[in-house]
């Protein structure tokens, strides 16, 4: 029989966040292959709709896999049931998060983000845990940097410098802090590995964080703004870390106590949504949002939040970034997995939008 490894492979993982996003499809990954898994949740998490989504996507394996999956139930704001949840595992696959950029959110966000990953550590190095992978994001690294030949914005990297003031949102100042707890925790002896996502896509039909843009979508909106981001799909983040994993587990250095920008492509925000809307049956937008079109908007929604009491939908900050186009490097990605190559932006929103229709 096969003994379990520090790493990737038949070793035990407990995945957190396992009802969102990018631990949905690290469970499925996980559980098409037989490996044995621990899936946390909260009290309150949706756990028939994990089942309903992964029952899709198993089809007729699905009976036997579920049965294989072990739910523990602890929140990462309390570390004694993290530990725990954690014990006979090897490996953490970290992917809890909150992604907000509402003003208003900042409590939340250094809660979960910050104090839940300190949580995490905590846990991880009291259990035993041998490999911790924090999913992270983009928005954890510095600002572009300015190329002083061409006074062009160079893409974003793992080396770009951080500081807090220099644009910084909330969310992102959260994450970074994340960063630093994990980074603590490999200095007390824990052995991690940290993917930057740029913009995570993935199944139409669910609303969260950038699922917002196939609402839009849907919608028929005839504006969209001028700038353009990062994205990636979900499969790709998840498959990313495995074949991080897997040159690890294989002795390959300059991968552990590392973090690699984890994207796609480089897209503006009009083609996104007009494959999105052709996804979806929907009309593509026509007409950009120019920015005194935006600070309109962002005055008039600080009026109704002052008036309603309520956080605003739209702040002079992500107005503003909506307008700027975003770049960012997976050089230091490719030179450790050269084989790896991800799916196209178009492709990813072809298959997301293709149970929706």
């Amino acid at each position: 029989m096969m003994q379990p490894t520090p790493g990737h492979g038949p070793s035990r993982e407990l995945v957190t966040g396992a009802t969102g996003l990018v631990g949905m499809e690290r469970l499925a990954w996980r559980m098409e292959r037989g490996w044995p898994t621990v899936a946390l949740r909260r009290k309150s998490s949706d756990v028939d709709r994990v089942e309903r989504g992964l029952r899709e996507r198993l089809g007729d394996r699905f009976d036997a896999a579920w049965a294989g999956l072990e739910w523990r139930e602890a929140d990462v704001d309390d570390v004694w049931a993290l530990e725990e949840a954690m014990q006979g595992c090897h490996r953490v696959f970290h992917a809890a998060g909150r992604v907000s950029f509402r003003p208003g959110d900042e409590a939340a966000l250094k809660a979960v983000n910050q104090l839940g990953t300190a949580n995490v550590v905590h846990a991880a190095l009291a259990a035993g845990v041998q490999r911790l992978v924090h999913i992270s994001s983009v928005a954890a690294l510095g600002r572009a940097a300015i190329d002083p030949e061409t006074g062009a914005f160079l893409p974003v990297s793992e080396q770009s410098d951080w500081a807090e003031g220099a644009g910084a949102s909330p969310y992102g100042i959260s994450k970074h802090a994340a960063e630093m707890e994990v980074w603590r925790g490999e200095a007390e002896g824990l052995s991690v590995l940290v993917v930057n996502p740029t913009v995570i896509l993935g199944d139409a039909r669910y609303a969260e964080s950038s699922g917002m843009i196939f609402q839009r979508a849907a919608k028929g909106s005839r504006y969209f703004p001028i700038g353009g981001n990062g994205f990636v799909g979900v499969a790709d983040v998840v498959a990313s870390v495995a074949a991080l994993d897997d040159a690890a587990d294989q002795g390959r250095e300059g991968i552990l106590g590392e973090r690699f920008v984890v994207s796609a492509e480089d897209v503006l925000h009009r083609d996104v949504m007009t494959w999105a809307a052709e996804g979806l049956g929907a009309a593509p937008p026509s007409r950009p949002l120019t920015g005194w079109m935006l600070a309109l908007a962002w005055r008039a929604a600080r009026v109704v939040s002052v008036l309603t009491r309520r956080p605003a939908v739209l702040t002079r900050d992500l107005a503003e970034n909506t307008q700027k186009v975003h770049r960012y490097d997976t050089s230091k990605l490719q030179s450790v997995l050269p084989d790896f190559r991800f799916t196209p932006i178009q492709e990813v929103i072809r298959e997301a939008t293709r149970m929706v229709r």
